[in-house]
């Protein structure tokens, strides 16, 4: 069942493979870390032994079976950018094969890319491909759509139109989310959790059993979860107007 729906969902392979590969290699480095910076021998942090061990047992075993075939990924997405960029009508048809079967793999964003490259070199498609004209270009993923709900509502701030700036985005709150949930409810290597209200007010050195949020925490918790929406892709205008 698993496999057929995986086979039946190509476009999902690309995301999912990459996204679980890098939560099994930071889950990896995280208990090997913890491993030999000694926690497994603190006592202040025995309540994060169990996690770290299991952090770094399966995010071992998912990356071995997962990090070769994200690097294959990479490898095609590295040369269907390669080939795709080309200005040479002639050099695109030489090596139209290896960027059809890239674009295969990695999913229908990248060959609707391919359908407007043929379009505009005058390129007959492949007949395999079956393009669907009012949703070629507009099936973009959240990581590639540059149309954000924040875009939207900051339409003057043309940075956020920008793909680097995009991603960095997404990243940067996703990231920051996820520290302050594992801070609020694991707490650190000592197993106990550090209160920013407590900070901002002089008291650093006071630290909270675990789980705890304090007020601080959680304004900035809901303020980040609330920008992360944000980047997600805006709906078109006609949805809109539906």
């Amino acid at each position: 069942m698993i496999r057929k729906w995986w086979a039946d969902n190509p476009d999902l392979q690309y995301p999912i493979t990459a996204y679980a590969s890098i939560i099994f290699a930071g889950s990896t480095i995280w208990g090997f870390l913890f491993v030999l910076l000694g926690g497994a021998t603190d006592p202040e942090a025995s309540s994060l032994v169990p996690i770290s061990w299991g952090c770094l047992i399966v995010g071992g075993i998912g990356s071995f079976f997962l990090l070769p075939e994200f690097f294959y990924y990479i490898s095609l997405r590295s040369t269907f950018e390669e080939i795709i960029q080309q200005d040479s009508r002639s050099e695109i048809i030489r090596r139209r094969k290896e960027l059809e079967d890239a674009a295969e793999l990695l999913g229908s964003l990248y060959r609707s890319r391919v359908l407007g490259v043929y379009r505009q070199m005058e390129i007959k498609p492949n007949r395999r491909w079956k393009e669907a004209p009012s949703r070629v270009g507009t099936d973009l993923t959240w990581w590639s759509n540059t149309d954000s709900k924040l875009s939207r509502v900051l339409p003057n701030l043309h940075a956020l139109k920008n793909l680097s700036t995009h991603r960095l985005l997404i990243l940067f709150t996703g990231s920051c989310v996820f520290t302050l949930i594992f801070e609020t409810a694991v707490g650190g290597l000592d197993g106990a959790t550090t209160s920013l209200n407590d900070v901002i007010l002089g008291n650093g050195g006071v630290l909270h059993p675990s789980p705890h949020l304090d007020p601080v925490s959680g304004i900035l918790l809901i303020f980040l979860t609330m920008l992360l929406w944000l980047t997600s892709p805006a709906p078109s205008e006609l949805e809109e107007f539906d």
